[in-house]
């Protein structure tokens, strides 16, 4: 075993239930010094990735990073993948800009493959309902901004309740600044509503098993008053190998 990928991970059983029970679970990340640093790293990039060109909806900013993981006995592998092809969502669940291949810059390696990620990664990860030891996986790294002025909100691609065509997803959220709106909405799949939220602490997430629900993030605007607002966010996409969407 490869020590310098490996993370010993306690696996957390309520979030490993929350997953089984309503397909989406609130449990509080578990912050270190490390997880502290990579957050702090993030939201400090998060001023310098380019402009995302395939989004018409209100000004938003992307990266992507690709990294592979494995489950083991007693924690997870996690390391920084070559994979380097674009970012493609089905028209099925993309009805705006889906079935376009869509290409991001990366973050340097010394953000996106941090100890500190590779512990948020690990962490989230280890409690999966299909996390059986031996099981490998694709990570996608999504740092997203959204960004807003008085004229000009930033919305989602696509608005309203919709999938996204992953297996699970952690979004946690880097910072908000001068902005309203950015609640998140969670139903279930007869869009039932189970829950609604706003986050407001650094590192404070949510994951999902995209098969079980619909979620949607209403409009980010400015408070009154603001001429300008920002949600930054930290997504992690966990495709299990062999592992393919709805089509």
């Amino acid at each position: 075993m490869d020590q310098d990928n490996f993370i010993p991970v306690a696996t957390n059983t309520r979030s490993r239930n929350d997953l089984l029970e309503r397909g989406f679970s609130r449990q509080p990340l578990r912050v270190d010094l490390g997880i502290a640093r990579a957050l702090e790293a993030f939201s400090h990039a998060a001023w310098s990735i380019p402009r995302d060109k395939y989004y018409d909806g209100g000004d938003r900013y992307r990266s992507l990073n690709r990294l592979g993981a494995e489950i083991v006995e007693g924690g997870v592998r996690v390391w920084l993948s070559e994979e380097s092809t674009p970012y493609v969502q089905l028209k099925k669940y993309n009805t705006t800009i889906g079935g376009l291949p869509r290409e991001y810059a990366p973050l340097p390696t010394e953000i996106a493959g941090s100890i500190g990620v590779r512990k948020m990664i690990a962490y989230h990860l280890h409690h999966l309902p299909l996390s059986a030891a031996g099981t490998r996986y694709l990570v996608n790294l999504h740092l997203i901004r959204f960004t807003a002025t008085p004229r000009r909100p930033c919305d989602t691609s696509p608005p309203g309740l919709h999938k996204d065509g992953e297996k699970y997803i952690a979004t946690h959220l880097l910072g908000r600044c001068g902005a309203d709106g950015g609640e998140v909405v969670i139903t279930d799949n007869d869009k039932h509503e189970l829950d609604r939220f706003t986050m407001r602490e650094s590192g404070e997430c949510y994951v999902f098993d995209d098969d079980r629900i619909w979620h949607m993030l209403t409009p980010v605007t400015v408070l009154e008053g603001n001429q300008y607002a920002y949600r930054d966010t930290l997504a992690f996409d966990m495709l299990p190998e062999g592992w393919e969407p709805v089509k």
